[in-house]
Formats: structure tokens, sequence, C-alpha cells
């Protein structure tokens, strides 16, 4: 990455913190900002909560990352499509490589250079990441009991 895709990277998510406090949050805050995106834990192995900007496309989105044994949990969450848009209020899209899979939304056509911007884009951010923490960690949980469970 050339410096300057560094330099927005770093500028963006500092001023996100910024605005958005930790515990509006509820997630395990990263301290590094010089990547297009930021994984926050949610205290279950595996998965995570990820934040992310682009400048081309111009995109941010927001989605609940499943990495390791944690991608068991895909096909079940998938399952529950109708449900869980229903919950957050759209449709989501899926992202799936053999290192992670995603279940994410997004804003496309958002100019993530464009600082005047920014309080809009951190606050439709903050708020999509909050409603993936309430609608994935309840059925992550569940769906973590059921495979812990013996199996006779």
């Amino acid at each position: 990455m050339n410096n300057t895709g560094q330099k927005q990277n770093e500028q963006y998510w500092a001023a996100f913190f910024q605005e958005v406090p930790s515990d509006q949050l509820g997630l395990k805050i990263p301290n590094v900002y010089d990547s297009h995106y930021r994984d926050f834990h949610m205290g279950i192995t595996g998965c995570y909560i990820r934040a992310i900007q682009r400048v081309r496309p111009p995109t941010i989105r927001a989605a609940f990352v499943m990495k390791g044994s944690a991608q068991d949990f895909f096909h079940s969450l998938i399952e529950q499509q109708t449900e869980i848009e229903n919950e957050l209020g759209e449709k989501f899209y899926c992202w799936i490589q053999a290192a992670e899979k995603q279940i994410y939304v997004e804003l496309k056509d958002c100019d993530v250079t464009d600082r005047a911007d920014w309080s809009d884009q951190h606050q439709w951010l903050a708020m999509k990441l909050e409603k993936l923490v309430k609608v994935f960690r309840p059925r992550v949980e569940k769906l973590k009991g059921e495979y812990d469970e013996p199996r006779l």
C-alpha cells in the first residue's frame, strides 16, 4: 500500500474512534489503524465484527466474520437468512474464502476520502456494527452450545 492510502486509513479510523466511544460498541477496540478494515473481537473464538472502508469501489461495510472452526456456523446462519434480514432491517450479502466467511451489509457509493461526510459514515458504521452484534451474538452462542454438547 502506498503512503497516501495508509495515511487515509489511519486518519479515517482515528476519526472513527474519536467519534464512536469504545463503550458504545461494547467490543474490544483494535489499536492499529493503518488497514482499510478494523476487526473487533466479540468474545467468541473465531468470531469478529469488521468495519471496512474502501476507496475503490467507494464503499463502507459492516460484517460478521467467522474464522477457523467458527466457519462451521455459516450454513446454520444462512438457513436463518429471512429472520436475520428481518432483524437487520435489510438484505445481507456473503463473502466466502477458505480462511474466513463474512455476512455483511454495505453502503455503496460513499466517498471515504470526503472528510465532510465522515461523521455520517461513522454513525452508519457504528449503527450497523451494533446491530450485527445484537443479531449474531445470541445466535452464535446458541450454535456454539449445540456444537459443544456431547454427541451420543
